[in-house]
């Protein structure tokens, strides 16, 4: 289940992250994606960073 309160721990880990200038979270879509704007980091990375917060989640393909 995602909610606000994961919303806002994404929000400070990204705001701790120069690379990532952009992102959103699709509430709509069943699988509530989240969309990453960002440059000079890996998805690897970007999902290391939401795992040390306990968010899980994989690059799209």
């Amino acid at each position: 289940m995602f909610d606000t309160r994961k919303i806002k721990h994404i929000a400070t880990l990204f705001t701790l992250c120069p690379q990532i200038y952009k992102w959103n979270v699709d509430l709509e879509d069943w699988e509530k994606v989240l969309r990453i704007g960002c440059q000079n980091i890996t998805p690897t990375e970007i999902s290391k960073a939401l795992r040390a917060i306990n968010i899980y989640a994989q690059e799209l393909e």
